[in-house]
């Protein structure tokens, strides 16, 4: 089958591997796979693979080849892949919570070999049936873009009324956008060009905010400014740079919520006082439960959120979707796409 091998580290090929396999796993044919950021992370180094080489990708739907007995699948049935998987049995598996399992068999695309491939082994329990109305590209996209929108609003509790600021108008951003303005929240989204930000309105965004000379030390008094002075009650960032974190604490109003998603080599800096003062609280998110997936395929299938997709790829042209990635001229996501043949 071919794949997109990352040979070493900055070094990636499409090439020819050994078939997908696993005992007691199911198969999935990939149909579509969505490129992420993370995957620059992989490639860079910023996250290293176990070992040499590896497949990248971590974002996938697909139709089952193979199943199990007893898994309640069947060959050609259409399924969004959740890609952690967990060892079933510590608290934090048993109450739901795979994304932080504290001894996981692995994740796809992190520590064991990824999504960017013709098949895909994956334990059946983690394969989501799709709705007729929700699309393969629509469901390698909510199987990160949306599930951790889904999840990180869970985690704030974003509430009716609230004001949310969405700091990152990609992927993540835009359903984050999506799902906290279904959550009967005020959005407001911060883009670093003029089109990112008609497309987070055009997604639901009441308001944006495009950096422009003063970058992100006027993006506080710009979020005060648009909330009467109170400041935000949650800021979601997505940039991860020192920078827009900081701006993100610092446009909080009283009781407000950071949510750390996106992250980059820099790190957060900040005075307690800027935290303790407000009452200020700091949630981290990290991708999102075999749960948050559920609901973000029903809320597709309810119309309530959409994927926007930018460019389609065939596997053979991963290279440059990721160029686009990484210069920051993408959209929405880029998704990879395989004929059905």
């Amino acid at each position: 089958m071919k794949a997109a091998v990352l040979e070493r580290r900055g070094e990636f090929v499409v090439r020819d591997v050994p078939d997908a396999g696993h005992d007691g796993w199911a198969l999935v044919r990939t149909r579509a796979a969505g490129l992420c950021g993370t995957e620059l992370h992989i490639i860079d180094a910023l996250f290293e693979p176990p070992s040499y080489p590896f497949i990248i990708g971590h974002e996938a739907a697909g139709e089952v080849v193979e199943a199990p007995p007893g898994s309640g699948l069947a060959p050609g049935q259409r399924v969004a892949v959740y890609n952690m998987i967990g060892c079933g049995k510590c608290r934090w598996c048993r109450s739901g919570n795979t994304q932080i399992c504290t001894n996981p068999i692995g994740q796809l695309g992190f520590t064991l070999n990824g999504t960017f491939a013709d098949l895909v082994a994956v334990p059946p329990e983690n394969l989501v049936p799709l709705p007729d109305g929700v699309s393969f590209e629509d469901a390698a996209l909510l199987s990160c873009a949306g599930m951790t929108a889904v999840h990180a609003c869970r985690l704030a509790d974003v509430a009716i009324g609230q004001t949310v600021v969405v700091n990152g108008i990609g992927g993540v951003g835009l359903m984050l956008v999506q799902v906290a303005r279904a959550a009967g929240a005020r959005v407001v989204a911060v883009a670093d060009a003029d089109d990112k930000a008609a497309v987070a309105e055009q997604m639901g965004a009441d308001d944006a905010i495009v950096l422009g000379d003063g970058g992100f030390d006027a993006v506080p008094d710009h979020i005060r400014e648009l909330t009467g002075g109170r400041g935000a009650d949650h800021f979601f960032e997505l940039v991860g740079t020192s920078a827009s974190m900081a701006a993100g604490i610092r446009g909080l109003g009283r009781r407000g919520t950071f949510v750390s998603i996106g992250y980059t080599p820099e790190q957060l800096s900040i005075h307690p006082i800027e935290l303790i003062l407000s009452e200020a609280r700091i949630v981290s998110s990290v991708a999102a439960s075999l749960v948050d997936l559920e609901m973000a395929v029903q809320f597709a299938a309810d119309g309530r959120i959409k994927t926007v997709i930018d460019e389609r790829y065939p596997i053979a042209e991963v290279a440059e979707g990721l160029d686009r990635l990484r210069s920051r001229t993408v959209k929405g996501r880029n998704v990879l796409v395989w004929d059905g043949d």
